[in-house]
């Protein structure tokens, strides 16, 4: 908007919303009423290609998706392409299509002039006597409050809107407005009371809520007045559903849709590894949630088929330059070469569960589990499922006799033999039939700082005995293991014969057999509890093993290697005070880069077979990505880089002694970046260093400035020092 024009307008229509009783009902972060579902409540954005065989394809993936609801992007040049082609077969198909009416920005800049204005009208009255009546509704707007995306003004809006107001009118159409993209409520209010003014409101308020910006769909949206403040405000998902629903009642408009929303691959894998796996939850947990709020009465996913976003692979590497919120024309690549994705059958198994339902309430839970109920004319639903990186053990949240009594269907609508032992960042659908009681714990919640990493490969269950108590691993890709042979007193001790023990000082570690596989190695970590000061510093903090299985979970989430946990026990009534063990599976057929970097300081080109030009750029890429994806490690010695040579001939890593590292969301600082570097490179002489270094600003990007070499300067004069000090105490007590 030009700041001059539209000051004036936002002013007093955000005034007059944000003052008025509508306001009152949209003030919540957490669902406070019935919603009442429409069969008709998901959608999706669909497009097609010049190849007739992809009309075939999208039609057939509606079918599979069961949806009914349809939104597709309608420029100046589809008339006589397959544009017009595609909206034909989907209107014959009897699919209820929303048309939307897409300019480019270059056009709607020209609408002020006769000609654009005339080349505008022409479209509309070309299309409208095409479709009209035949289409759901038209959609006038493309993200309105991103200028150098569509090139809309509010008064250059107006003019597009009052255009196909005057043209829909004769015609009795239905047209829906404004497509504000993402959550800016100021707009909306604007444009909205705008139109009201003219006496010209749309049938339908759009918005596209786009919630990706926040970490997960259920935070607290830290970029409105930043993450001091988040807290306080509570604009989630919810929240910001709420508010736009309310917004578009107060301007005399009932129904809202959200029109495209999308999670890019590209920004989950700024932080986490499996990035499919993960927009498949956020998917679920997504419609779920836009379910309950009552803000919208439809939501459209979008795109079907794409590269970053789609619910569907296109199979290639093209992203084109105008994004797909602002006008998805055409789907890209190959019918050949399309794949769906996880997100298509989260996506339709949402829509089998919740589409049609009556949402009743969100049970009121502890920490970062959620559980929401829904009613159908047959059956009682609850989609239950944890933040990212949490869980919740079942017997927590439900009596045996509701759990024993549910069909549980997974987030990709399988169906379990039972409910599983643990809830997960995955949701999981419960169905029972409406005259089955469903008895609660009294305070169902997520296991307290306890963090679990997503996995088809391993299963854990919940250890609770009168002595231990922990998670463990219960699967092993097919392999059963029995919980119980992992139990201290189970394995084999340190001191048992033949036994190989890694450690014994402080803490203890040795490796056993795998309880489910003799051939395999698993290293037991036995971790006396802190005493003196030590303990008093860290009576605040969880137990050293539970930190390392946080801390492993958290790297593998995160991509980076580390040898699979398979079980945290601890003392049930004194975690802190008492031993604890924490097992994990043996890193077999390797060394560490302790022993590579002495071997080259030695002068030797190779160590395992890997010599150092290859090993120092594959080290720095694994750095790279570590810090990049916010893991601060606070423990990286050489000794804790584990290192080895695939049969494949790839280098394979493995990180250790996880307890000490800091998990956040955003790339680290400089600082504690070198943090990290020179604890690495102390072993390593300075050529090495020089090589290794240069490797990872390279790849990170960073400009390296001489001031750095200061930070490894000061870690070898600090260890010197501290040799001098451990060898006079060694002397004193000789």
């Amino acid at each position: 908007m030009k700041t001059g024009s539209a000051l004036a307008p936002l002013v007093r229509a955000n005034l007059g919303f944000f003052l008025s009783r509508k306001t009152r009902g949209a003030s919540s972060h957490l669902p406070r009423r019935p919603v009442s579902l429409p069969a008709d409540f998901f959608g999706v954005c669909v497009a097609s290609s010049e190849d007739p065989a992809c009309d075939d394809y999208v039609v057939a993936r509606l079918k599979d998706l069961g949806l009914r609801c349809v939104r597709v992007d309608y420029a100046y040049d589809s008339p006589g392409r397959f544009g017009e082609r595609f909206v034909e077969r989907l209107v014959q198909e009897g699919y209820q299509v929303a048309l939307h009416l897409v300019a480019t920005r270059q056009e709607m800049e020209a609408l002020p002039r006769t000609k654009g204005a005339d080349r505008w009208r022409q479209f509309l009255r070309d299309t409208f006597a095409r479709f009209g009546g035949r289409v759901e509704f038209f959609e006038i707007g493309s993200t309105v409050n991103r200028r150098r995306w569509s090139g809309f003004t509010l008064p250059l809006y107006l003019l597009a809107w009052d255009i196909a107001w005057d043209e829909a009118q004769s015609r009795q159409l239905v047209l829906a407005g404004p497509n504000v993209t993402d959550f800016e409520p100021f707009y909306n209010t604007t444009f909205l009371d705008e139109m009201r003014q003219r006496c010209r409101l749309p049938a339908i308020h759009t918005d596209n809520l786009f919630v990706e910006r926040a970490t997960e769909p259920e935070t607290f949206d830290q970029k409105i007045l930043g993450p001091i403040f988040a807290p306080w405000l509570k604009f989630n998902t919810l929240r910001k559903a709420s508010m736009l629903g309310a917004i578009g009642r107060w301007a005399g408009v009932e129904r809202s849709f959200s029109t495209h929303v999308s999670w890019s691959l590209r920004r989950i894998r700024r932080v986490l590894e499996a990035a499919e796996e993960q927009q498949a939850d956020y998917v679920a947990r997504y419609c779920c949630l836009m379910a309950s709020s009552g803000g919208f009465d439809r939501v459209y996913w979008g795109p079907l088929i794409g590269q970053r976003e789609g619910l569907i692979d296109d199979g290639t590497t093209f992203f084109p330059e105008v994004f797909h919120v602002m006008f998805y024309g055409r789907a890209n690549g190959k019918v050949a070469d399309y794949r769906m994705r996880p997100a298509f059958h989260a996506f339709k198994t949402v829509n089998h569960f919740l589409a049609g339902t009556t949402f009743t309430r969100r049970i009121d839970t502890i920490g970062a589990l959620e559980m929401y109920e829904f009613e159908s004319s047959t059956n009682t639903i609850h989609v239950v499922w944890c933040r990212n990186g949490a869980c919740a053990a079942a017997a927590a949240c439900y009596l045996p006799a509701a759990l024993n009594a549910a069909e549980v269907h997974d987030r990709d609508g399988s169906q379990l033999s039972c409910a599983p032992e643990l809830f997960t960042q995955s949701p999981v659908y419960l169905s029972w039939k409406k005259t089955t009681p469903i008895e609660l714990q009294a305070r169902p919640g997520a296991l307290v700082n306890v963090r679990l990493s997503s996995s088809r490969v391993v299963d854990y269950a919940l250890v609770e005995q009168a002595e231990w108590r922990g998670l463990a691993v219960k699967r092993v890709e097919e392999m059963p293991v029995d919980i119980a042979a992992l139990l201290p007193g189970q394995f084999a001790p340190m001191d048992a014969t033949g036994v190989n023990v890694l450690r014994n000082k402080r803490n203890r570690v040795w490796a056993v057999p795998a309880p489910w596989d003799a051939n395999r190695k698993i290293v037991v970590k036995h971790f006396r509890p802190a005493r003196g000061l030590r303990g008093w510093l860290q009576r605040c903090k969880p137990n050293k093993a539970l930190r390392s299985w946080n801390g492993a979970h958290e790297l593998l989430r995160r991509g980076i290697p580390t040898p699979r946990p398979i079980g945290w026990l601890e003392h049930p009534r004194t975690p802190r005070d008492a031993e604890c063990y924490y097992l994990c599976e043996a890193f077999e057929g390797g060394s560490s880069a302790r022993h590579a970097f002495y071997a080259f300081n030695r002068g030797d080109k190779e160590f395992l077979g890997i010599p150092s030009a290859e090993l120092y750029p594959a080290i720095a890429s694994l750095l790279v990505k570590l810090h990049g994806r916010g893991v601060f490690f606070r423990d990286l010695s050489a000794g804790n880089l584990l290192l080895r040579r695939a049969d494949t001939g790839k280098i394979e890593f493995a990180l250790i002694d996880t307890a000490r590292a800091r998990i956040g969301v955003k790339s680290l600082s400089v600082r504690k970046r070198l943090a990290d570097l020179m604890r690495l490179c102390h072993p390593l002489a300075w050529d090495g260093r020089e090589q290794l270094l240069r490797a990872y600003f390279v790849a990170a990007k960073i400009r390296c400035s001489p001031w750095m070499r200061l930070a490894f300067h000061y870690y070898d004069w600090k260890h010197r020092i501290k040799k001098v000090f451990r060898g006079r105490r060694m002397k004193t007590a000789v």
